[in-house]
């Protein structure tokens, strides 16, 4: 009985061994990967920094001719997308009485565009601000005003 109860007792205090050996090694690598992942992030941080000091780097303008002469272009730009934009997006209808006769001051010229009434009061609304066109569209005499396939329309409806 002696004999069991030695082997027992041997092979528990090897198993006790063997837990305690891999208890410790699971700690340092716990330790070894937190200490990695903290490098990580400092690199990661340190990354976005100078990134971000070379994009503010870049948009700060020298010269203040430089700066006047872009605000210009985009301004005129704007102003210039902004007629268009509303101009495309306000051409939906779903009867002929949403749509009316618009007259838009070019630089040049006067042009005609059948266009919604919420377009009409946004061009009303979006100033005076001339932008250049090519030419403007030309209507046959007979020309109505209508809603067809749901866009407002200015021409000869009988075709």
């Amino acid at each position: 009985m002696l004999k069991w109860l030695t082997i027992t007792l041997i092979a528990v205090l090897v198993f006790l061994i063997l837990l305690l050996g891999l208890g410790y090694l699971l700690k340092e690598h716990k330790v070894a990967t937190t200490q990695l992942k903290h490098q990580l992030d400092r690199e990661k941080s340190e990354q976005t920094a100078k990134e971000t000091k070379q994009q503010l780097n870049g948009i700060i303008e020298t010269s203040l001719v430089e700066v006047v002469e872009k605000t210009t272009k985009n301004s005129i730009k704007i102003s210039r997308s902004i007629k268009q934009n509303i101009l495309i997006k306000n051409l939906t209808c779903a009867s002929s009485k949403q749509c009316v006769l618009v007259d838009i001051e070019f630089k040049d010229v006067n042009c005609t565009f059948a266009i919604n009434t919420i377009g009409a009061s946004l061009l009303a609304k979006s100033g005076d601000v001339s932008s250049a066109v090519g030419t403007c569209p030309s209507y046959p005499k007979n020309s109505q005003l209508s809603c067809q396939n749901n866009l407002c329309t200015y021409g000869d409806i009988n075709n």
